[in-house]
C-alpha cells in the first residue's frame, strides 16, 4: 500500500509538471560494521517525494491541506569529528523554479564565512554531472551555473560537499551560535543553504546585529553521524537512531516545512517534559541549570497554551528548549528556542529569563510559519514577537502583568530618547542601541496603538486571519497593512506612516 502511495504521488506530481530529475541520490544507512565512513555517499536513488517523512514532525491537523510540491528539498548526510572540531558531510538539494522567468544560476549562502568560518565547498553537481562552482561576495556565497537554465515550474537536483571547523570558545555569528562552547555544541546555520529568489537574488549581507537568514520554508531530511555519547536536539523529529560499531551513532532527522535547520548537542544534557494538549514541550539544560531549566520549561508551556489560543495551532508534536552559550538572550529556530546559560543562572534576570522564552516561542508563529525579510523588515517579526510576550504577560498574570511588560517596552524605547525612528527600516539602518530600542521596544507599541485603533477583537481577529494567510509563505509589510485595513474597515496609512515607514521629503 506504501509503494502504491508513493506511485500516486508521483503520477500527480508528473501532471503538475514537477517531475523529479532524472538522477536522484540516496542515502542508505551507514554500516554499522566495519565503521560508517566519515561522509556516508548520495548515490543511487532517493524517494525525494517522501512526504510521510517530511512531515513527520507535524501534528495531524497540520499535514490536513498542507502543499508541500515546489517546496525546495534538502538531503544532508553529515559527520561530526570525534573532538567535535569540524562538521564535513554533502547536501543534495531539490530546487523548484516557483518564479515567472527562467534562472541561469542558483545562489547558495555559506553562512560561516561570513565570521571567518573558513568553510568550504566541492564536488559541486547537477542533475549528476560536474560543474565549476564559483565562490562570490568574500567567499559567503556559491554560485551554481544551470545550463540550459531552469525554466519556470521546472526543478533540479544539486549536490555538492562541504567542511566547516566548529569554532571553540566565544563562537562565530552575530550571537556566537555556531560553536562548541561550555560542553555544548550549537551548530547554526551549518550548511550551504539557497538563497531567496525575490525579483532577484536576496544575497544581502546581514547585519552585525538581528537575524541572519531570510529562507523560504523548505523540507530537510538529515542523517547525522557523531560520537554516540551525544544528547542530540534538532529542528524537526529524530526518527530513527543507531550505534554504530566504531563508538558513534547515526541520527535520522526530518522535517518539513521548516525556514531553516538546527542541531544543538551536549553529552551533559539533562531533560524535563511537559504535555500540553497534542504538543510535548522538552527543556534540555546543564546539570547545575536544574531550576532554571525546570522554569524554562514552565514559561514555555505557558506561551505556548497563550499563543494557539490567540494565533492558531502550534504545528508540530514538540517543542524544544534548549540551554546554550549564545550571547542573545535567546534565538529562534523552527521548533526549537535557545536560551543563554546566562540566563538560567542569575536570579536578578529572572524577569527577561521569562520574557526571552515567551519570546523566542512566538517567533515559532512569526519568523518559522508566517516568513519575512528579516534582514530588511525585522519589524515584522520582532515587534510582533513582542507585541505576543505582551499578551502572554497578560494572559498569564493578568492586567498587571501586561501593565509590568509595557513598561519594559517603554524603558526600551528610552534608551534612544523615544526617538521617533520607523520601525520599518532594514537592520543595517539602526546604529548601536537603535536597534534594541526602536524594532524591540517602540515596535511592539504601535501595535498596541494598532490595537487601541481599531480594538481588541479586531486585531485578534487581525493575527489570526495574518497567521492562516501567510503560513509557510513570506509576508510583507505592505501585506500587514492591506490585512489590517480590511479587517478593521479603515484607512490606516495615517498611523502606519506615523510609526512604521520612513518619512520622504
Amino acid at each position: 500500500m506504501r509503494h502504491l502511495v508513493l506511485l500516486l504521488l508521483l503520477i500527480s506530481l508528473a501532471l503538475a509538471g514537477c517531475l523529479a530529475p532524472a538522477y536522484l541520490p540516496s542515502m542508505p544507512w551507514p554500516a554499522t560494521s566495519p565503521p560508517a565512513p566519515a561522509a556516508p555517499e548520495l548515490a543511487g536513488e532517493w524517494p525525494w517525494y517522501q512526504w510521510e517523512v517530511y512531515t513527520a514532525p507535524l501534528r495531524p491537523g497540520a499535514r490536513q491541506g498542507l502543499a508541500l510540491a515546489g517546496m525546495t528539498q534538502y538531503h544532508l548526510a553529515l559527520d561530526l569529528a570525534a573532538d567535535l572540531s569540524e562538521l564535513s558531510g554533502q547536501v543534495a538539494i531539490l530546487y523548484t523554479n516557483r518564479e515567472g522567468e527562467p534562472l541561469d544560476c542558483l545562489y547558495l549562502h555559506l553562512y560561516p564565512n561570513l565570521w571567518d568560518g573558513r568553510m568550504t565547498v566541492w564536488d559541486g553537481q547537477v542533475e549528476g554531472q560536474p560543474v565549476t562552482l564559483r565562490l562570490e561576495a568574500d567567499d559567503t556565497l556559491v554560485r551554481v551555473p544551470l545550463e540550459p537554465a531552469l525554466q519556470a515550474g521546472a526543478s533540479v537536483h544539486l549536490s555538492l560537499r562541504f567542511a566547516v571547523p566548529i569554532p571553540a570558545g566565544e563562537g562565530v555569528g552575530n550571537y556566537g551560535e555556531f560553536a562548541l562552547q561550555n560542553d555544548v555544541l550549537a551548530l547554526a546555520h551549518f550548511y550551504p543553504s539557497v538563497a531567496v529568489y525575490d525579483h532577484g537574488w536576496r544575497v544581502d549581507a546581514p547585519a552585525p546585529q538581528g537575524d541572519v537568514i531570510y529562507h523560504d520554508a523548505s523540507l530537510y531530511d538529515v542523517f547525522f553521524t557523531a560520537p554516540a555519547g551525544l544528547k542530540v536536539v534538532a529542528a524537526g523529529a529524530i526518527l530513527e537512531h543507531r550505534v554504530n560499531a566504531d563508538g558513534t551513532a547515526t541520527w535520522h532527522l526530518a522535517g518539513g516545512p521548516m525556514r531553516d535547520f538546527n542541531l544543538v548537542a551536549s553529552a551533559h544534557y539533562q531533560a524535563l517534559s511537559q504535555q500540553v494538549g497534542e504538543v510535548v514541550v522538552n527543556s534540555y539544560f546543564l546539570p547545575d541549570d536544574h531550576a532554571g531549566g525546570h522554569q524554562a520549561l514552565a514559561w514555555a508551556a505557558d506561551a505556548l497554551r497563550t499563543y494557539e489560543e490567540a494565533f492558531g495551532p502550534y504545528p508540530y508534536q514538540e517543542l524544544d528548549v534548549v540551554e546554550t552559550a549564545t550571547r542573545a538572550g535567546g534565538i529562534e529556530y523552527p521548533g526549537l528556542v535557545a536560551l543563554a546559560d546566562w540566563l538560567y543562572r542569575d536570579p536578578a534576570r529572572r524577569d527577561f529569563f521569562e520574557s526571552a522564552t515567551a519570546h523566542e516561542v512566538a517567533h515559532q508563529w512569526w519568523y518559522n510559519v508566517v516568513g519575512n525579510d528579516q534582514l530588511n523588515d525585522p519589524w515584522l517579526d520582532e515587534a510582533l514577537a513582542q507585541y505576543s510576550t505582551y499578551l502572554y504577560f497578560y494572559h498569564v498574570y493578568g492586567e498587571s502583568g501586561g501593565e509590568s511588560f509595557l513598561d519594559s517596552l517603554n524603558r526600551r524605547w528610552a534608551r534612544v530618547d523615544f526617538a521617533a525612528k520607523p520601525i520599518g527600516l532594514p537592520v543595517a539602518a539602526y546604529q548601536d542601541r537603535e536597534y534594541g530600542a526602536i524594532v524591540y521596544g517602540r515596535g511592539p507599541l504601535f501595535l498596541i496603538a494598532l490595537q487601541d485603533r481599531i480594538g481588541a477583537d479586531k486585531m485578534a481577529e487581525l493575527l489570526r486571519r495574518y497567521y492562516a494567510a501567510y503560513a509557510w509563505g513570506i509576508a510583507t509589510p505592505s501585506d500587514f497593512q492591506a490585512l489590517a485595513e480590511e479587517v478593521a474597515g479603515q484607512d490606516l496609512d495615517p498611523l502606519f506612516a506615523e510609526w512604521v515607514y520612513p518619512q520622504t521629503p
